[in-house]
């Protein structure tokens, strides 16, 4: 009996060491083998969720060649502010150029009583430049006038105008009276921006 019982302590014994021995094979050979390839693994899977993100964004690409050619294509920001280092001299500028709008797109009837500059009351952002302005003018010509302002180079905004249509007299040419074209009285506040 006590050979079976040390045959059976043998056999454990013998089990426990390889037990053992096996986990210390597995921990110096392969343990590590292991944990490395789990990190690769993680990476990879980070990796390829990083290949899809960029994927998707290369897949609009055409979309945002498109919106910075459009970009490029407008009118640079700094070209909208008003030219002059000052606010004396960029209202001069201004009333200089609605003197060059009216004697190339008026006719010779459209014509500026007063230009007033006006400085502002509230501190903005960037400096505000207004000119007050009355001229006499015909309908036609003053919407070819406000258009060319508000959509030229620098930004000039057209604002608070007020249209007056004088008396109209008539003529009289031979028995009948004949229209006479008036022209409107128009004021009107021209403003735009310096660069600080």
């Amino acid at each position: 009996m006590a050979f079976a019982v040390d045959q059976g302590n043998n056999r454990l014994t013998a089990l426990l060491l390889l037990v053992i021995v096996l986990l210390l094979v597995y921990l110096l050979c392969f343990h590590w083998f292991i944990l490395k390839h789990r990190e690769y693994s993680s990476e990879i899977s980070d990796l390829s969720q990083q290949l899809g993100r960029f994927q998707r964004v290369a897949a609009q690409r055409s979309l945002y060649e498109e919106q910075l050619q459009a970009l490029q294509n407008r009118k640079s920001d700094e070209n909208l502010f008003l030219e002059g280092s000052d606010f004396n001299e960029a209202a001069a500028g201004m009333s200089e150029r609605l003197s060059q709008m009216i004697s190339t797109q008026a006719d010779e009837s459209c014509q500026i009583v007063s230009r007033q500059p006006v400085r502002p009351r509230v501190q903005e952002r960037f400096q505000k430049v207004t000119v007050n302005v009355r001229m006499r003018c015909n309908i036609e010509d003053l919407k070819k006038i406000l258009y060319s302002l508000e959509t030229g180079v620098p930004m000039i905004i057209a604002d608070e105008v007020t249209v007056i249509k004088p008396r109209t007299r008539r003529r009289m040419r031979g028995n009948q009276p004949a229209p006479v074209q008036e022209t409107l009285d128009i004021r009107f506040n021209m403003s735009g921006y310096l660069r600080q």
